[in-house]
């Protein structure tokens, strides 16, 4: 990520919505291994309550087959079976022994120019001042519009308390100055946490200058590999072409084909930025 573009979303206020802050994440795709760690610790600490049962937050899909199973083949994300998440996602793709297939943990993007936020009719979703996505329990009344928005599945409608609802960054802990669950309790150590805005956050510099990640390891010179660069990989965002600006970023998988790379990443802020994903039918606000 060139220090222009940088300074292009990140380097001043968001222009449509003036926060000065985005929480954002980074996640290093070659370390996970698929545990599920952060999906648990996620659903215990925020979905554990009735209307949750089957949703996650934080979930943890296997790529190239990592879309939900349909009921009846129904393309309705209101249709999808949560239930069974990953069943008969473990099959990698190619022929031997080229095989290839990679774990993609999905937060909420928190994105910058959310396509959650402008489908709402009762203005329940807002972005906070840290640039949190967040949706308001109080006013929300269940249309469901954000969801049929959201381009990256990632809002759940619980039938229960008849609420959106979607990861929030884990902000109640934010404010004590502690991580996002998944940060803390993942296994693989693949996620930095930070502000994007920041241009001195281990997140904003690690996006910005990928040679100051993690090194190979090389066996014939032991830990000497670990001071120099060996074929740097740029971060990006998973399908930047829906132009909402994620705020989560990814080190894409080193053993996927460079052009099934691009089928998921595409070219982050390189270029590929298309209109933001919007609804079918127009959304009327609801006064307030």
């Amino acid at each position: 990520m060139s220090e222009k573009l940088w300074q292009k979303y990140y380097g001043q206020p968001n222009p449509l919505y003036g926060n000065r802050v985005q929480f954002g994440m980074l996640l290093d795709l070659n370390k996970c291994i698929g545990c599920h760690t952060c999906s648990m610790s996620c659903k215990q600490t925020w979905t554990n309550g009735p209307g949750q049962e089957n949703m996650f937050w934080n979930s943890v899909a296997t790529q190239p087959y990592g879309k939900y199973p349909r009921k009846n083949g129904s393309k309705n994300p209101a249709d999808w079976d949560y239930r069974f998440s990953n069943l008969y996602q473990d099959t990698p793709k190619g022929k031997f022994p080229k095989l290839w297939q990679f774990y993609l943990p999905r937060p909420c993007n928190h994105c910058s120019n959310p396509a959650c936020l402008p489908a709402c009719p009762t203005r329940s979703i807002y972005k906070t001042e840290d640039g949190i996505v967040l949706i308001d329990q109080d006013k929300c009344e269940g249309f469901q519009y954000c969801v049929k928005a959201c381009p990256y599945d990632k809002i759940y409608y619980n039938a229960v308390t008849k609420k959106s609802q979607k990861c929030m960054f884990c902000f109640p802990l934010l404010e004590k100055g502690q991580e996002p669950q998944c940060v803390k309790t993942c296994v693989g150590k693949i996620r930095i946490f930070g502000n994007l805005m920041d241009p001195e956050s281990t997140i904003s510099k690690m996006i910005r200058d990928p040679s100051l990640g993690v090194k190979p390891y090389d066996p014939e010179v032991n830990l000497k590999a670990t001071h120099r660069v060996i074929n740097p990989i740029q971060s990006r965002q998973y399908r930047p072409d829906f132009g909402t600006i994620p705020s989560v970023w990814y080190v894409p998988p080193k053993n996927v084909p460079p052009a099934e790379v691009e089928k998921y990443f595409g070219l982050a802020m390189g270029g590929l930025i298309d209109e933001p994903h919007h609804v079918e039918a127009p959304v009327k606000m609801k006064d307030i």
